[in-house]
């Protein structure tokens, strides 16, 4: 007779194996998985490095081409490094700046290849005649971009058309000065004549001469004013806009009457500019002689110069009659006065000199009198 642990050593065999059987089964079906799962993974290997290397084709090509552009483009290309150093260039950029150029300060090699070193500003004159533009800009991280275009060609037009106008302009002024040259020169011519009658006494022959003395001035500041125009201010110097208002004031001081109070102001005393002093220091006179001359009685003149916007202005305002609102468009034309004795040239004449200095001029809208902004370029480091 079977003890009841003999018994159970058979139904615990039964188990084991059972057990077993369900655990081959389900390594099976793992290995199956495993299986299909490493099949879909090689198959996405496959995949992936297809596209990998149609992706590395493309990148290639497009460095390809890209390449070939910088190397065709007309305006030269720069890359710098964080240091300023030049990493690349194209052809065209060594053309215009000159050999070496890789792994040099693109400051250093812009100062060897321009005129004036101390005006690098965007436009730049190089040795040999030409004009380009500098645009920088910064790469994503550490470095910049540099594009030099030649400009030349435009602004060789620009200085043919700016010539033209002028001449154009001259050519009005030459109609209109032969009537403002007749009335002083017949009035000296007159004068002249009489001082060569005889039994003329000193006193009389004085006051014609003072007569003939005046005229013949006021024909010089005719010419000269014609000239001043023509010439537009050719030869430049670098001065700071104090020096200029203080020869202003040095001018006009002896000319001020009694009720008339001038102020000169500089809010940026080391604000440098490059002109022709001669010339803008006329121009500014010109201004400040008008305000004296349309006033009567007290009269407050005043020249501020001052930094706007990163260039220098000039403003001569005054308390006076001001200027009409129907007049003030017309102020700048040649030969429109509204002077008895004015001949009409004065304002076109300051325009003329501002715009030879790559700047405006304007009349501002203000409560009381008259104020003009003159707006220049200022130097880069001052």
């Amino acid at each position: 007779m079977q003890t009841p642990a003999q018994r159970a050593t058979p139904q615990r065999s039964e188990d084991r194996q059972a057990e077993l059987t369900a655990a081959f089964t389900a390594f099976g079906t793992v290995s199956e998985q495993l299986a299909d799962a490493f099949d879909s993974l090689r198959m996405q290997v496959v995949k992936l490095r297809g596209e990998l290397r149609e992706a590395r084709a493309g990148r290639e090509h497009l460095a390809g081409r890209l390449s070939a552009l910088l190397q065709a483009l007309p305006a030269g290309v720069l890359v710098l490094g964080g240091d300023g150093s030049i990493q690349q260039c194209n052809p065209a950029a060594s053309e215009l700046l000159g050999e070496p150029v890789l792994g040099l300060s693109f400051t250093a090699v812009l100062a060897r290849a321009a005129v004036d070193s101390t005006r690098m500003l965007e436009h730049v004159e190089l040795r040999g005649g030409r004009f380009v533009n500098v645009s920088r800009r910064e790469l994503g991280g550490d470095g910049e971009v540099v594009l030099i275009a030649d400009v030349t060609e435009s602004h060789l037009m620009q200085v043919l058309l700016a010539r033209q106008q002028r001449l154009l302009t001259l050519g009005e002024l030459a109609a209109g000065l032969a009537h403002q040259i007749r009335t002083p020169l017949s009035t000296a011519l007159l004068y002249a004549s009489q001082m060569t009658l005889p039994g003329r006494h000193a006193a009389e022959l004085g006051r014609c001469a003072r007569k003939t003395v005046a005229s013949l001035e006021q024909l010089d500041k005719l010419v000269n004013d014609m000239l001043a125009f023509t010439h537009g201010g050719a030869t430049r110097e670098t001065v700071s806009l104090s020096a200029i208002l203080e020869q202003v004031a040095k001018w006009l001081r002896p000319a001020l009457r009694s009720g008339v109070r001038l102020t000169i102001r500089t809010e940026a005393p080391e604000l440098c500019v490059r002109v022709n002093a001669s010339s803008l220091v006329s121009a500014i006179l010109n201004l400040a002689t008008n305000a004296l001359q349309s006033a009567r009685g007290e009269l407050n003149l005043e020249l501020l110069a001052r930094r706007a916007n990163g260039r220098a202005q000039i403003v001569v305002s005054d308390d006076g009659p001001g200027v009409p609102a129907d007049l003030r468009a017309r102020i700048f034309e040649p030969f429109f006065t509204t002077r008895a004795r004015g001949n009409g040239i004065g304002l076109a004449i300051v325009r003329a000199v501002v715009e030879a200095h790559q700047g405006t001029i304007g009349l501002a809208e203000s409560a009381v009198g008259a104020t003009f902004i003159i707006d220049i370029p200022a130097e880069e480091n001052s």
